[in-house]
């Protein structure tokens, strides 16, 4: 298994709080998945030190949103408490289209393409 593209302790700054034992263990998992998902839209990234900073960002914001939120609720009601995310607003380990575009731009992926079109036995 490959390392995660960042660590708990990063994760721990962003998240401003101590993680016990069973949330460091739910916060290695969603920085592994995540990692993974990343490389499968960039590149495989073997050694972490040297992955773009964007990359590390990303990372590290669908990672907390995974340990934040890990049911993935949008709304939720106590009493007269009321709480909801907005309908287009990502949960779990699910990456937005923006972060999407952001670490494919960082592996060098995406830009103009041209592709030869054959038409009754002729290039276009």
């Amino acid at each position: 298994m490959t390392q995660p593209l960042a660590s708990v302790e990063e994760l721990t700054a962003r998240l401003g709080y101590r993680l016990d034992d069973e949330e460091r263990v739910m916060a290695e998992a969603a920085l592994a998945d995540v990692s993974a998902m990343v490389r499968a839209y960039g590149l495989p990234w073997p050694d972490p030190a040297t992955v773009p900073a964007v990359v590390v960002a990303v990372v590290l914001a669908v990672a907390e949103r995974r340990v934040r939120n890990p049911e993935g609720y949008r709304a939720e009601s106590q009493g007269g408490y009321q709480y909801q995310l907005p309908a287009a607003a990502p949960t779990g380990v699910e990456l937005t289209p923006v972060e999407v575009q952001l670490i494919r731009a960082q592996a060098g992926i995406g830009g103009l393409y041209s592709v030869q079109v054959e038409r009754h036995g002729g290039v276009l």
